[in-house]
């Protein structure tokens, strides 16, 4: 059967159940007529509003009937409830984003539902994930499988700016974070492409001035990773660069934990690591800051091999343009609202951690 005959014949059945409908509900003759004459397809709306709905996985028809008629997608929601027991569709629907016109007929909303989704999807990545993190997002929501992603990032890339990475490192750093509309068609590698163009289009123009600045843009990209992790409030961000800017210039090492918790996940024990903290591990113990590794900037001097996680538009600038002050620490604020009490000196310094320490985010 051609699917324009299979159409035809939905359309008709839905004519059929929206009369049955109007007969048992007693309607007036003028609903009967217009549902014998095929209006608008059984029902289909002229409006050309568009509504999107997402049926969650494992929805039921009830459910799946309720999202639509609550957004306004369907004409008769009785008539789908009717349409779908008859033709038995509903538990085999697919899960996703779906868009109708406004007020569509029930065999209309059953032949998209029978497509599978078809409307856009928003997916945001938000600043200061791993390549990992933003894989597990992609797989929960669908787009992809484990293995898809996987091949996706690592397949070898063209971009000029990529060649800056030290070799065997991955795409971290480099995935822009923002909020991206997909489709059906989207593909985890296609993904990755809207990505690295959008990093392109946000961050390349940044690269002489951040070779002005002393460093290349690998290695703001590197500095912009760490300043990401250890804020998140934009107004510190540039204070946060110029502490470790000035510590790069004065030879003193970056001493940031986001890099021994990055540390922590590589190397033999990073699977282990992972399975019992996460990718970014809270308390971190004296053993922790001894971890061998390039990443590890309480050993290590100057910066880490690479960025450590995906900083945004806002953490790169902030490595770019640094805040000018002469600040070389800073402690978690005792006001424990995750902001950061800054020093220029030392004995400064001590003086604010011990306020931290005598705070109620300490104990």
């Amino acid at each position: 059967m051609s699917l324009r005959r299979a159409d035809a014949q939905l359309a008709l059945l839905a004519v059929a159940i929206t009369v049955m409908i109007a007969f048992a509900w007693r309607s007036t003759p003028g609903v009967v007529a217009r549902a014998l004459a095929g209006q608008e397809r059984a029902g289909a709306s002229t409006d050309q509003t568009i509504v999107r709905v997402t049926i969650p996985s494992g929805a039921s028809a009830a459910q799946i009937v309720e999202a639509l008629d609550v957004a306004g997608a369907i004409s008769d929601a009785g008539a789908l409830r009717v349409l779908m027991r008859l033709t038995g569709e509903g538990s085999d629907l697919q899960a996703g984003r779906y868009q109708f016109r406004t007020a569509s007929g029930p065999a209309e909303v059953l032949r998209i539902l029978r497509g599978g989704p078809n409307g856009v999807q928003r997916v945001t990545i938000r600043e200061g994930l791993r390549v990992e993190e933003i894989g597990a997002l992609v797989v929960h929501e669908g787009l992809a499988t484990p293995e898809e992603w996987a091949a996706a990032v690592a397949k070898p890339r063209p971009e000029a700016f990529l060649a800056q990475r030290p070799p065997g490192a991955d795409l971290t750093g480099y995935l822009f974070p923002a909020s991206y509309d997909i489709d059906r068609t989207t593909t985890a590698e296609a993904l990755v492409q809207i990505m690295l163009d959008t990093f392109a289009e946000r961050v390349l123009p940044l690269a002489a001035e951040a070779n002005a600045s002393g460093l290349s843009l690998h290695e703001v990209l590197a500095l912009a990773s760490i300043v990401e992790r250890e804020t998140a409030f934009a107004e510190e961000r540039p204070t946060v660069a110029a502490v470790f800017r000035n510590r790069l210039r004065a030879g003193i090492g970056l001493q940031a934990d986001p890099t021994v918790q990055f540390a922590l996940t590589r190397g033999p024990r990073g699977a282990a690591s992972i399975a019992e903290s996460g990718y970014w591990k809270q308390m971190l113990t004296p053993d922790d800051l001894r971890i061998d590794s390039p990443y590890n900037t309480y050993l290590s001097p100057g910066l880490p091999p690479g960025p450590i996680a995906n900083p945004g538009l806002g953490a790169i600038e902030a490595a770019v343009r640094p805040a000018a002050v002469d600040y070389l620490y800073f402690v978690a604020a005792p006001s424990c609202d995750r902001k950061h009490l800054f020093a220029t000196t030392l004995d400064q310094h001590n003086e604010n951690v011990a306020l931290f320490r005598t705070s109620q985010c300490a104990r």
